[in-house]
């Protein structure tokens, strides 16, 4: 190779880039830093509220002589939450050891079809009852946004539509919304 004035041999860019690799772009650094500092709010305050609706619903009772009492539900979904979210913050530490991809996106599209759909959900519930509305809702989520199976898609709707409903009306004996059709009511939906 030949050499430059003051004794230097030129180099190729990717020798170049490999001994003096570029800054990293601010806006980037910015980005991920309020982004880490969003989602780390958000954990702390979902733990929070897990253990605030916890501690509430002792003093409503968990369980009186003729099954759950009100605060049985908010409890097990406070310790859910709780549960939850410091699973969540498990993952992004885990996540940001290993962080070199460009800051996290929400996608607004997904969050917009669950809201969608829980409005729906709740907006034909007590005309088409439980079963068959959750079992819609979930085979939405299941085989048309997540692209599963049809087999899985089918077995994971009928036991959280079907199943729940039965798990609560013989095993808790609280009733859920059954149909207000008379032809569907007829037949136990």
């Amino acid at each position: 190779m030949k050499r430059l004035e003051g004794g230097h041999t030129p180099m190729s860019h990717e020798q170049a880039f490999a001994e003096h690799p570029p800054a990293p772009n601010d806006q980037v650094t910015a980005a991920r830093a309020s982004s880490a500092r969003l989602t780390a709010g958000a954990q702390v305050v979902l733990v929070a509220l897990s253990f605030y609706v916890a501690v509430e619903s002792l003093g409503l009772g968990l369980w009186t002589s003729f099954g759950p009492g009100p605060g049985f539900f908010p409890f097990v979904l406070a310790i859910a939450l709780g549960l939850l979210a410091l699973a969540w913050a498990a993952q992004t530490r885990r996540a940001r050891a290993g962080e070199d991809g460009p800051a996290e996106r929400t996608d607004v599209g997904h969050a917009a079809a669950v809201l969608g759909s829980l409005v729906v959900l709740a907006a034909v519930m007590d005309l088409a009852g439980y079963q068959i509305s959750v079992f819609a809702f979930l085979m939405f989520h299941l085989k048309w946004r997540a692209g599963r199976s049809w087999a899985l898609s089918l077995v994971l709707a009928l036991v959280g539509s079907v199943g729940v409903y039965h798990g609560f009306d013989q095993g808790l004996m609280v009733q859920l919304p059954p149909s207000a059709l008379p032809l569907l009511a007829g037949w136990g939906l």
